[in-house]
């Protein structure tokens, strides 16, 4: 028998019910998205280059045409604004900008393309479950109080940077590196607060990649016109170097072939750059042309090819009366720790420990190509062979002279000089009785954060109050208060220089000190670059296009 409910057409809903239902629809999606952007993820935009090149704000995109190494040159539209920010600009007609990799200098001619900055996203709910934690991104309040029309609302600017101090901590910058101690401890005592390695993965700098090596463009160009471009690396001692390094005939890869005794190659950081080192904390984003300091917390980084021999391989990086010293062998790694006698030319000492550290890398016995990364920065050594870190140092082992560092500092902000300027770093690469091949070679530098210099109150009145966490003006944090710093360092507006406190009168007459962002002023932790600085297609604005290459997590 037949179901007669089955033969029954359905009721059809009325117009008017389709019509209802697809507005509450809209509705509910408006509203979750709102809810979504209020305690989830919220998008923002970085429209300086206070964190460059970290996350970068409005720039110019350039290429060297003489080594083709790729950089961004800081754009500023004087009011941070991003709709402020032109298609075009000619801010730079007539100048030159310098390639950080082989010095030539680029002209800027006419009209130059301005590439919008970074889109990110903020996790905002993060810190309800969590407490912020040293060296996160972070998006919050800007407690920094600008020229302001008086019917302007104080607080409203959002800001981003990396999170340095937390509550109860006494911060302190020294010597490029960030110390942390209590109130009321002696500085003297203060320990070194080391970056994540997660967080240090982003904050090396370049200072030369043989990668990108010279076609040797018109001398003109050049910081010395009569000077061709020279390889940075020159061979300081012995022999057996194919092609005379330091005299042209520049390769990508240096071949060593000598079985009798070893030979030594040095980075010149002065070989191509007119006015500035290569070791000192300039900067490609900005271009300044000051005198700077020198940074000796540096990564060395190479792929190794031994096909003969049985000698040591060894690279060293020095850091003020320091050199360290790893040593490759068939199957065995070893780092060596000596006393500096001599910085230029380097002469070593006695040895400082007992017996060089040692660990066993099978990846060294294959006769394969290996990738090794020597590192020194925030006082402990690393090396890393394939990607995996295969020896280090403990505080025991390496550790800062935190009370020498506070007095030379406190002497050379009273004599207004910078105590880094005698320290300069050496980088060396030695070979011995063996014929090897080292393929790309890259050296990079630690950030340096800045803490002596021009001072400027809220207003931009020049003073000569101390910035705040230098030596002569630490940085201490009350109950849910923090510290936060620009990764550039050289031009970023943050905590050092905030003169004005945080008022709010109408919510239990709060009060915080200058200097310091309140807790209930952190929005979220940023995570994800979702818009990197885009591509413009004819005829509309830049950043239209993101550059899907460039999407990233935030470290």
């Amino acid at each position: 028998m037949a179901n007669p409910s089955a033969d029954t057409p359905k009721k059809q809903p009325a117009p008017e019910s389709n019509v209802k239902e697809t507005i509450e629809s809209i509705l509910i999606a408006f509203v979750l998205a709102f809810v979504f952007r209020a305690f989830v993820v919220e998008a923002f935009v970085i429209p300086t280059g206070s964190m460059g090149p970290t996350l970068m704000g409005a720039h110019f995109r350039v290429t060297c045409p003489d080594c083709g190494y790729q950089f961004e040159r800081n754009y500023s539209s004087h009011s941070g604004d991003d709709t402020d920010i032109p298609q075009y600009d000619n801010l730079e007609k007539g100048r030159t900008v310098t390639c950080p990799n082989c010095g030539y200098q680029i002209p800027f001619s006419g009209l130059q393309p301005v590439y919008f900055g970074d889109r990110i996203l903020v996790l905002k709910y993060r810190y309800l479950f969590s407490q912020p934690e040293p060296w996160d991104v972070v998006v919050f309040k800007s407690p920094y109080e600008k020229k302001r029309d008086p019917d302007d609302s104080k607080y409203t600017d959002n800001y981003i940077k990396r999170l340095i101090g937390l509550p109860g901590d006494s911060v302190m910058i020294l010597d490029g590196d960030i110390y942390i101690g209590s109130h009321g401890q002696d500085p003297r005592q203060f320990k070194i607060r080391r970056k994540t390695a997660h967080a240090q993965s982003a904050l090396w700098r370049d200072v030369y990649d043989n990668d990108y090596l010279s076609i040797g463009l018109d001398r003109v160009n050049r910081a010395d016109a009569a000077m061709p471009w020279q390889e940075p690396w020159v061979v300081v001692s012995g022999g057996g170097w194919s092609g005379p390094l330091g005299a042209g005939n520049p390769s990508r890869i240096f071949n060593f072939d000598n079985q009798r005794s070893d030979s030594a190659i040095e980075f010149d950081s002065t070989a191509n750059h007119p006015g500035f080192d290569g070791l000192s904390d300039w900067l490609a984003y900005d271009q300044s042309s000051f005198p700077g300091t020198f940074v000796s917390d540096l990564k060395l980084s190479c792929v190794y090819s031994r096909s003969a021999g049985d000698g040591p391989f060894k690279m060293q990086l020095t850091k003020r009366q320091d050199c360290f010293t790893a040593e490759f062998i068939a199957g065995k790694v070893r780092l060596w720790r000596h006393q500096i006698i001599q910085q230029d030319p380097l002469k070593l000492g006695p040895e400082v420990w007992s017996k060089p550290l040692e660990a066993g890398v099978p990846e060294l016995s294959m006769g394969r190509p290996v990738a090794i990364d020597f590192s020194n920065y925030d006082y402990r050594v690393s090396i890393r062979v394939n990607g995996r870190e295969v020896l280090a140092t403990t505080d025991g082992q390496y550790h800062p002279n935190v009370a020498a560092l506070y007095d030379e500092a406190l002497r050379a902000h009273r004599e207004e000089a910078h105590p880094s300027m005698s320290a300069k770093p050496v980088v060396r690469i030695v070979a011995d009785r063996q014929t090897c091949a080292i393929e790309h070679l890259r050296l990079a530098k630690d950030i340096y954060y800045l803490n002596f210099g021009d001072h400027y109150d809220a207003y931009g009145t020049p003073t000569r109050e101390p910035w705040f966490a230098s030596p002569e003006n630490i940085m201490q944090l009350g109950d849910d208060e923090y510290f936060v710093l620009g990764d550039n360092s050289q031009v970023s507006l943050d905590a050092r220089f905030w003169g004005a406190p945080v008022d709010l009168p109408r919510e239990g007459n709060y009060h915080v000190g200058p200097g310091r962002v309140p807790g209930r002023f952190l929005l979220g932790k940023a995570f994800f670059v979702y818009w990197p600085a885009g591509y413009r297609p004819p005829s509309l604005p830049y950043g239209i296009e993101p550059d899907f290459g460039d999407m990233r997590f935030i470290k």
